[in-house]
């Protein structure tokens, strides 16, 4: 029964599902059947090591060393850059537009700024 539940779990062969998991679907499915239905389980030192070195791994697998490499660093700095300044606007409304409209305007974008912050 465990290698048809493997099968119809994931469709991969023996030798995929090790290449993938490091043990098989059924394994795996096994492992986490502990933790699922109770909350307060508290894993054995042994099962929290057997963890700590399914990640470690990980961290040294070619699959995470290739998800590093693809990464671009400088295309997620760049993302993190503001476009512009609270006084690059300031400057520009005080170019173009009167106290009144100077002030709904921040006014705007100060609750667009909230909104995306979840304040509102």
């Amino acid at each position: 029964m465990g290698k048809l539940k493997e099968k119809l779990l994931n469709n991969l062969s023996e030798a995929q599902m090790e290449d993938i998991f490091g043990i098989s679907a059924f394994e795996y499915v096994e492992l986490m059947e502990k933790y699922k239905d109770d909350s307060n389980y508290v894993p054995t030192e042994a099962e929290v090591e057997d963890i700590e070195k399914m990640v470690e791994d990980y961290y040294q697998s070619k699959e995470f060393a290739e998800y590093i490499d693809g990464l671009d660093i400088e295309a997620l700095n760049d993302s993190m850059v503001v476009k512009y300044t609270d006084n690059d606007i300031l400057y520009v409304l005080d170019g173009i537009a009167g106290p009144t409209l100077k002030s709904m305007i921040m006014d705007k974008l100060n609750d667009v700024w909230n909104t995306k912050r979840g304040l509102f």
